[in-house]
């Protein structure tokens, strides 16, 4: 697995997205918000930083998920509301991230289309955290998630959403938009491993 940031990127340059077909009748009314999934170099390899919303959020409260948000009228674009949602809400500045690029889009119930967007960020980072948004921030080792065994499927009938992912990690369980855009990533990553997961009955 990926010790390094260079080796990830080399890998994930070879493998190119493939572009998500949603249904355009289910996703044109849906608003713009973007996110970033950091990257960290450890000694151990490379992490992703998720954090955990706090509890009094209107939405998606107690959720696992990455820094980001809806697009302000004010952003020049959807990378910069990424990256300026991951300053506001852990202090991490735009110009020491190293950008990899983007990732599919993903829509979510609460009607925002989410483009997602992969960066490294410094190592041994200092987070300064907007403690009214984020209750937490943490460190899941990458190989633990592009590994798609230790994903849960839920398979149902849905035109936008027809399948649900769950990605358990010690006492955190990663779900829902956050988990289908590591999905997608593990998958771009490492495409014969498409048909690993775990089924939810």
């Amino acid at each position: 697995m990926h010790r390094s940031a260079a080796e990830f990127s080399a890998h994930f340059n070879l493998h190119p997205a493939q572009p998500a077909m949603w249904p355009k009748s289910h996703t044109q009314q849906l608003r713009a918000s973007a996110v970033l999934v950091p990257l960290v170099e450890t000694p151990t390899g490379l992490h992703v930083v998720l954090t955990r919303r706090t509890a009094h959020l209107r939405h998606h409260a107690n959720q696992i998920c990455f820094p980001g948000g809806r697009r302000d009228a004010s952003d020049q674009s959807l990378l910069h509301t990424a990256l300026r949602e991951t300053e506001e809400e852990l202090g991490i500045k735009a110009g020491t991230i190293n950008l990899l690029g983007a990732l599919p889009p993903q829509p979510v119930l609460t009607k925002f289309m989410i483009q997602p967007y992969l960066g490294v960020v410094p190592a041994n980072t200092s987070y300064r955290v907007q403690t009214n948004e984020v209750a937490e921030v943490f460190h899941v080792p990458l190989r633990t998630l592009m590994d798609q065994r230790n994903h849960l499927q839920f398979k149902r009938e849905h035109p936008i959403y027809p399948v649900v992912h769950f990605i358990p990690y010690q006492h955190y369980l990663i779900w829902g938009a956050t988990a289908a855009i590591i999905r997608r990533l593990a998958d771009q990553m490492n495409p014969a491993g498409k048909h690993l997961y775990r089924p939810v009955f």
